[in-house]
């Protein structure tokens, strides 16, 4: 498993994405933390990511599957899946059991590459009951491993993390999940009144709307965070520093 959380200096999150990931030196998904407290994920781009101060969203879709009979205590667990390349699923997490009783959730290590029938994976954790053939199972893909800009046409995503630079297609980078981020606003501009302090995605694009109008408009939008500078009267009029709350 990847370490729960690694220091790492300014310098290392802002380094220029890489095409091998054995440049970062680190796993997909690992949390990461600079001098300041802000939070990092590594990260990699499912298509070129153009504009750095959009937020960007998973592209991964759960899939569902077919377990063979497998006895409590066991990591390996072979499921149905006709295509995945190794290690697709690394990393994710799967949820097993239709019937309450044997419902768990578990955490995947890595897995084969198909047959053309069947996957296996690997978990970090035994299975805790047994699982018989007739069961099925949801696996989630880490979140991490595909993120692309937000794009209706792609289908809806929701913000895994802020990029905070250009990214080729299929290079990993750093992507910030908890701090002092700048952003883009999408519509009316967030506190220009006493109550807008709390800002959200929009989320066709990634751009920031303040949380009322999103509220207002019937929606229900991804959190972001909230405002940073002091606004008002003479004061902000297009500030856009906010605390990003992903993680």
């Amino acid at each position: 498993m990847t370490t729960v959380i690694a220091e790492i200096p300014f310098e290392v999150a802002y380094k220029a994405p890489s095409a091998t990931l054995g440049d970062i030196g680190h796993k997909i998904g690992q949390l990461a933390r600079t001098p300041d407290g802000s939070l990092w994920r590594l990260c990699k781009a499912g298509a070129a990511i153009s504009n750095p101060l959009l937020g960007v969203g998973c592209y991964s879709q759960p899939v569902d599957c077919t377990p063979s009979a497998t006895a409590a205590g066991e990591t390996e667990l072979i499921v149905t899946d006709a295509s995945c390349a190794k290690d697709d699923y690394a990393d994710g997490t799967i949820i097993i059991g239709a019937a309450a009783a044997s419902r768990r959730f578990y955490h995947i290590k890595s897995n084969t590459k198909s047959d053309a029938t069947y996957t296996t994976l690997t978990l970090y954790h035994p299975l805790l009951v047994a699982v018989p053939g007739t069961e099925w199972a949801t696996i989630t893909p880490c979140r991490f491993r595909d993120v692309r800009p937000l794009s209706a046409a792609a289908g809806y995503m929701s913000v895994v993390c802020m990029p905070l630079q250009t990214v080729t297609s299929a290079y990993y980078f750093w992507g910030k999940v908890r701090g002092p981020v700048f952003g883009v606003v999408s519509s009316t501009v967030p506190g220009a009144a006493g109550n807008d302090r709390q800002i959200v995605f929009q989320g066709t694009d990634g751009a920031l709307i303040m949380a009322d109008e999103a509220w207002n408009a019937g929606n229900s939008q991804q959190h972001a965070g909230w405002l940073i500078p002091r606004t008002g009267g003479d004061y902000g009029g297009g500030d856009q520093d906010f605390m990003l709350q992903l993680e």
